[in-house]
Parts: structure tokens; sequence; C-alpha cells
């Protein structure tokens, strides 16, 4: 019974990290088609992207038949409780990055010419950088069982956010919004939420970061402010 539920964990983990990969894909695919100008190129990796996402969501369906089956098993340890509902707790986390990505997608796609978008571009890679390394060093805490990955990435959401705060002060102090037409209005209003997800995409990460604690240390830190205080005080 015992190698029926390792060999129930060890197929669960594979599911994990191939979608944990997936994910990581995605975010080097939409660094690609922000930084992309021609139209072909942006329509060939959305549509990579869009393939990716369907495989994702797959997962999502996998890993959730597999984490039912395996709690299900008799004398399923306590240990093994935690790291089977840990990894249910991140792969939310990560259908939910995967769903942020999808947006920013199609964002890119509509205002990817628009001057509005051409004067923040540096700034959005920038951010966009930063959440990517919040979910990778998130996957990478529970995949190394490094809970020093975990702990810096809850740190630093509160660096994310507050990028996000000054790049929108920031550009908006230097545009006069009344002599400015409709349509860079509704640009705005793109950005704003291509910037909502980028600080939703790191909001997961520390979820995820949380959630490797959890498995790692058998310890519920969500909602504790656990590393936040020291995250403060280094920025």
């Amino acid at each position: 019974m015992s190698e029926t539920k390792d060999h129930t964990i060890h197929d669960i983990m594979i599911s994990f990290r191939e979608m944990a990969s997936l994910i990581l894909n995605q975010l080097t695919l939409l660094e690609k088609m922000r930084e992309s100008t021609s139209e072909a190129d942006l329509n060939e990796i959305a549509a990579l992207m869009e393939e990716n996402e369907n495989r994702i969501d797959n997962y999502e369906v996998v890993i959730g038949e597999e984490f039912a089956n395996a709690i299900a098993l008799p004398h399923t340890m306590a240990h093994d409780i935690h790291r089977l509902v840990a990894i249910y707790r991140m792969t939310l986390n990560l259908e939910r990055i995967s769903d942020c990505i999808m947006n920013l997608t199609k964002i890119v796609s509509e205002i990817h010419l628009s001057s509005e978008y051409i004067s923040v571009t540096p700034l959005i890679g920038e951010m966009l950088a930063s959440g990517t390394v919040m979910v990778e060093k998130a996957i990478l805490s529970f995949i190394n069982a490094d809970p020093d990955f975990a702990i810096w990435t809850i740190r630093n959401d509160s660096v994310v956010d507050e990028m996000n705060r000054k790049l929108l002060t920031g550009h908006l102090r230097k545009t006069d919004l009344d002599s400015r037409t409709h349509d860079m209005v509704l640009n705005y209003l793109e950005l704003k939420e291509m910037i909502s997800n980028i600080e939703r995409i790191a909001d997961h990460a520390t979820n995820i970061a949380e959630a490797s604690i959890y498995a790692l240390q058998g310890t519920d830190v969500r909602h504790t402010g656990f590393g936040k205080e020291q995250g403060d005080k280094k920025n």
C-alpha cells in the first residue's frame, strides 16, 4: 500500500514540475512578445501561448484528480497530506498566474503600437522581470526544498506593489490627460489592467511560497505577516 501511495505522490510531483515548467516558459514567451515589433511574430507567439494555456488547464485537472486519489488512500501520513495540500494550493495559484499571463498577452496585442505603451515599456519590462523572478524562486523553494527562496519571495511582494504605484503616479504626473484623446484614455485603462495582472502574478508567487513553507515545515504562514516586516525594513 505504501508503494501505491509513493507512486501516486511521485506522479503528482511529475505533473507539478511539468506544469511549473510551462508557466515559466509562458513568462519567457510573454517577454519575447512584449519586445517583438513584427505582427507576424506576435501572432505566432500568441498562438503558441494559447496552446500552452490549454496544456496548463489540463494539468490543473489532472493534478486535482491525482490529489483526490492520493488523499483517499489509506495510511496516508500527516507529512504526506501537508505536501499534497501544498502542491494542490500551488497548482491553483500556477493556473491563476497562467490566466494573468494570457490577459497580458491580449493587452500587448491590442496596444503594443500605442505611444502610451511604448513610453512605459521599459518600466513594464522591469516589473514583469521582478514578477518572473518571484515565480521562479517560489517554485524552486518547493522543488529544491529551500525555504529561504520562499521567504525571499514573500518579502519581495511589497517591492512589486510599490513599483506599480510609482509607475502609475510617475507617468500620470508627466501627462496632461485633459488634452488627450479618448483612445489615449482607453490605452491608460489597458495599461492599468496590465499592471494589475503583473501584480497578481507576484501575489500568486507569494501564495506558492507560503504553500512551499507549509509543505517543507508544516507551518501555515498565511495572513500572519511572516517575512513582511523584515522585507519592509530592507526597503
